[in-house]
């Protein structure tokens, strides 16, 4: 394999690229997908891979007994961060970046789920032309304690939202990659696991969604790219 292929960890089928893939695509940045959850193999680092985007998955942190797979990632990021790789967390993929830098992650008293107003609290180059605040789709029942070596990039209320840890590794809580084909399959989901909620919550999600879901690939765009040329994966006069 060639070893300047960015490694896209993806950990079920419902949490695809989605919107990353097309922005790398467009950036020109090979890549490939890895189904751990079908039983694809780690990359081994570095001779297979110039750096790692881990996706989120509906498994959480913690369950590394029924998801060995799981430990096996966090030990790889744990060597490409000390290593100074290039390394992107997706919501679990946040999570695991966080225990894999030294961090911890908890249990929230609420799973926080649907299109959330997060504070940049860090002018950090992964968020460059991101206004503050902006909204972004999170579902997540976790969240992560930052690191004492990492820094904190966006909050939203009690919840961290993204952070760097090391040179070239970032976290994000939130899902930058929902696009037009996963949206709808993930509102449904929402709408049957929060039903406690009441109609009023759902029809403001489907609301939300319609709102922000036609500009989302484009922050997805701006997100991605950030990564590539801050991680120099791309360099900054052969962008897309």
């Amino acid at each position: 394999m060639d070893p300047r292929t960015l490694i896209i960890l993806q950990h079920e089928p419902d949490d695809s690229p989605g919107s990353i893939a097309v922005a790398l695509q467009d950036l020109g940045v090979p890549f490939e997908v890895r189904r751990l959850d079908k039983g694809d193999a780690l990359p081994e680092w570095p001779h297979e891979a110039s750096g790692i985007i881990a996706l989120g998955g509906s498994m959480h942190v913690t369950q590394t007994r029924e998801h060995p797979f799981l430990a096996d990632e966090i030990k790889l990021m744990r060597r490409i961060i000390h290593e100074g790789g290039p390394v992107w967390g997706v919501c679990l993929g946040a999570q695991l970046l966080t225990l894999a830098a030294g961090g911890d992650v908890y249990k929230r008293m609420t799973p926080e789920v649907g299109w959330v107003s997060i504070e940049k609290v860090a002018d950090d180059p992964l968020l460059r032309g991101i206004s503050s605040p902006f909204v972004a789709f999170s579902w997540h029942e976790y969240s992560c304690r930052v690191p004492a070596t990492s820094h904190l990039v966006a909050r939203a209320g009690d919840g961290v939202q993204a952070f760097r840890a090391g040179g070239r590794a970032w976290a994000t809580q939130f899902h930058p990659e929902v696009d037009a084909v996963m949206a709808p399959h993930w509102v449904r989901d929402a709408a049957k696991e929060r039903h406690e909620q009441g109609e009023g919550w759902i029809e403001r999600l489907r609301a939300d969604t319609d709102r922000y879901l036609p500009a989302y690939p484009s922050f997805c765009r701006t997100l991605t790219e950030n990564f590539v040329l801050t991680s120099g994966l791309v360099p900054a006069d052969e962008r897309g």
